[in-house]
């Protein structure tokens, strides 16, 4: 497994809670500031003796990576979140929590990948058919990028790049379509609030 999760999130729901979420993340700091973006989504965060460094054993409990921070933002409510070895998924239910309170059918819904493509994913927080909370998240170990034995100005490089970017697309989306099935239908793993 490679160290550098991508974790593309969007988050459906009202103007209002886009808008609260979003002025979150413009606060959130930007590359490497994991103590910036622990400060504006937690009240609780814990630092070393400097005050300049949040502590692994806080950041794995509260945001579920050793390390988590924004990229970048792709449109209103959706953010390219950068993670350490996992899709953070603690941090995702907490955000849940969080705009749940604004808008009671807010639904969470990231796609992911490590940098080795190892694994994919999609994770989804949302309300099961019943009207209760929860989250699952599905992971595919077996995409096989055909770029990794070629050089990059081989012929068919760019076409075999595409095309890898596009089957990458449609995992995501099927395994982010498979956790909505599982929340819907009482599958997922309920989420206290």
């Amino acid at each position: 497994m490679a160290n550098n999760v991508s974790n593309y999130l969007k988050i459906i729901g009202t103007d209002e809670v886009i808008a609260e979420m979003d002025k979150r993340f413009e606060n959130a700091g930007g590359y490497n500031d994991v103590l910036k973006f622990s400060q504006a989504f937690y009240d609780n965060v814990e630092t070393d003796e400097s005050g300049n460094a949040v502590m692994y054993s806080w950041t794995l409990d509260n945001l579920g990576a050793k390390w988590v921070y924004v990229e970048n933002q792709i449109n209103d409510g959706e953010w390219n979140i950068q993670s350490a070895n996992h899709c953070p998924q603690e941090f995702f239910v907490h955000l849940y929590k969080l705009a749940v309170q604004i808008d009671p059918e807010v639904q969470i819904e990231v796609k992911f990948h490590d940098e080795s493509y190892e694994p994919v994913g999609g994770f989804v927080a949302k309300k099961d058919y019943q009207g209760k909370p929860a989250w699952s998240m599905e992971e595919d170990y077996d995409i096989e990028n055909p770029t990794d034995d070629m050089d990059w100005d081989d012929e068919g490089y760019d076409d075999a790049q595409m095309k890898f970017q596009e089957d990458l697309e449609d995992m995501m989306t099927d395994l982010c379509n498979t956790a909505h099935d599982n929340v819907w239908s009482i599958e997922g793993n309920p989420i206290e609030l």
